[in-house]
């Protein structure tokens, strides 16, 4: 045991206290001098320590059980845990230890005060009203003039605010900020360590989940981004709570979720879940006074497809995501080995089709539009076909809503434009009795160019063709895909001279409400009520109405789609101005249509 203990506490404690006897006698002047000196030296040294920022404690030096009794401690040490001194003195400083405090740090602790070194640590500690603090412990031995240890010199420092500050850019950087729940580059992480125990251990496997939103663009484009924001976060907790507390939620941006399935002892499991965040999404959504639907569309793999890396499992579930929403969304799909052979299609054609402008794989072909009195051909439809080099004839359908996705339609879409305004102007000078028309089609992505107009003014003034020939066709549902502002964009086209013919139209969910804000010229039935005619009385009546709106708001109509006879008189009973069809002709080359010109004008 360590003696003065009360000496040495009451010293610091009292720094007005005189530590050294005093001396009077003349030949001891140079000592008296000298303890004047270590007197202003204590005073100094002990207003310090009473006023340092940093906790200050001085232990005996009792290691073992009950411990170190403490001697003193500074005004610090009452701000940082809200004991008062006269509360501490004698006690050991487990005072301030809790449930959360690490026990190791104090078996470091004790092992190196034993050896004679300096300990600094860091551990959980708790104030005198029991809330949890970071305390950063520094520690070392105070000695006597002998060396022998008598007391431990304990400074502490409150760094709460730091390990916070730490706690949270840690969080942040592997957290979605929008939702709560972890980010991708958490889950890549995640994803790595279940494949690794995967390969490790043959009993176990895993299932990884990746969803996306069913007509989530069209949710932020008509309420806006911050309801879009709402309704992601309530998505988010929906999936949280369709899936078990060991499985694995992330956002991996946007409106994509991915979940790996922890520990697959049966595959229902996976499919359960799967049906349960379906379920839980399919519920209506109230923001304010709008009621919201929504549905998610998900791919599912297993790691018992022998993974070598997350990124192959991801996508692969990606791929079985886009199988389900091709099926009709609201449904999940197992990925194969026959949707790795599609995506490796796809992939290439991807490839090829970016090459295909500068390679001028691309070819117009034309389908005539015929005006009904006289079954005389008035103008024509520029339809895009590509030539593959390898794989031949490829269909509209088969490359446009890729294009579509990969952004290159708009690039197409001016080079369709141009094409068709030349062809038009060459036709004007072959024919010059006739003013054949020509519709040039424009995609909903060219729709939402700002500098659209700009684009068209200029293709019209290169080309030199009669701008009050071309029509430029747009679909029902790519008006409705659009803000605002369309009726402006619209409105600037019809000034450049050209018209403005609505495609598709009855396939929407409704634009009947808007259609008269429009300036649209011709209106195309879809070719889904010419079918329908002799077969379902209920379309039939719908085509009449949609007719007589047409003429109502001086809109000439066109009729797609005719096949048959009696097709063709129906629509003529209807008083449809134009049909377009297969009854009167396919689409053809430019070459096959100067062909059938020559000896009739």
């Amino acid at each position: 045991m360590v003696t003065n203990n009360n000496s040495i506490s009451s010293k610091i404690l009292n720094p007005e206290t005189k530590i050294f006897p005093s001396f009077s006698t003349p030949q001891d002047k140079f000592s008296d001098s000298c303890i004047e000196n270590s007197q202003e030296q204590i005073t100094l040294l002990a207003a310090a320590v009473h006023s340092s920022h940093d906790s200050i404690v001085i232990t005996t030096t009792e290691l073992d059980y009950p411990g170190p009794e403490i001697v003193f401690v500074n005004q610090a040490f009452t701000r940082m845990t809200g004991y008062s001194s006269q509360e501490v003195m004698g006690k050991t400083p487990r005072i301030l230890q809790g449930p959360n405090t690490d026990r190791k740090v104090f078996k470091d602790l004790k092992e190196k005060l034993r050896n004679g070194q300096v300990f600094f640590g860091e551990t959980i500690n708790y104030r005198k009203d029991g809330k949890e603090f970071y305390n950063q412990w520094h520690i070392e031995s105070i000695k006597n003039s002998l060396g022998e240890v008598t007391h431990y010199l304990a400074i502490q420092r409150d760094v709460t605010d730091k390990i916070n500050g730490k706690k949270k850019l840690i969080h942040d950087a592997f957290h979605d900020s929008l939702t709560g729940l972890h980010n991708r580059a958490w889950f890549l992480q995640a994803l790595k360590d279940s494949l690794a125990k995967a390969n490790e251990y043959q009993d176990y496997i895993f299932g990884l989940l990746f969803l996306d939103l069913d007509g989530f663009k069209l949710i932020n484009d008509t309420l806006g981004h911050s309801v879009g924001d709402i309704f992601l976060q309530e998505v988010a907790q929906r999936i949280q709570n369709s899936i078990r507390s060991q499985d694995k939620l992330a956002r991996l941006g946007g409106d994509e979720f991915i979940i790996i399935i922890e520990d697959v002892k049966d595959l229902s499991i996976v499919s359960e879940i799967s049906h349960n965040i379906q379920t839980a999404l399919q519920q209506p959504l109230m923001l304010g006074s709008q009621e919201i639907f929504t549905s998610g569309s998900i791919g599912i793999t297993l790691s018992t497809m022998g993974y070598e890396t997350g990124e192959e499992m991801v996508r692969d579930a990606d791929l079985a995501m886009y199988r389900a929403k091709s099926l009709g969304k609201s449904r999940s799909a197992i990925f194969n080995k026959t949707m790795h052979k599609v995506a490796v299609k796809r992939l290439n054609l991807e490839q090829d089709l970016r090459k295909a402008l500068e390679k001028e794989q691309f070819e117009l072909y034309y389908q005539p539009i015929i005006l009904v009195n006289n079954q005389s051909i008035a103008g024509f439809e520029s339809l895009l076909r590509w030539h593959h080099p390898q794989q031949g004839f490829i269909s509209p359908a088969g490359f446009i809503p890729l294009a579509e996705e990969m952004g290159l339609i708009v690039e197409i879409g001016q080079w369709v434009l141009r094409q068709a305004c030349i062809q038009s102007r060459l036709w004007q000078t072959l024919i010059p009795n006739r003013s054949l028309f020509m519709n040039v089609n424009l995609s909903p992505r060219q729709l939402k160019q700002s500098n659209l107009v700009h684009h068209v003014d200029q293709i019209l003034q290169e080309t030199q063709c009669d701008r009050h020939l071309i029509k430029l066709e747009i679909t029902e549902s790519a008006i409705l895909e659009t803000d605002d502002k369309a009726d402006i964009m619209l409105n600037e086209l019809k000034e450049l001279g050209v018209k403005l013919c609505i495609d598709d139209f009855g396939t929407g969910y409704s634009s009947l409400s808007r259609l008269y804000k429009f300036p649209i010229d011709t209106l195309k039935i879809d070719a889904c009520f010419i079918r329908a005619i002799g077969k379902h009385e209920r379309k039939e009546k719908i085509l009449k109405t949609i007719v007589n709106l047409a003429h109502n708001l001086d809109m000439e109509v066109v009729a797609e789609g005719v096949e048959t006879e009696a097709q063709f008189l129906k629509v003529k009973e209807h008083k449809c101005e134009y049909i377009q069809g297969y009854l009167f002709g396919k689409p053809v080359s430019s070459q096959d249509i100067e062909k059938s010109f020559k000896g009739k004008y």
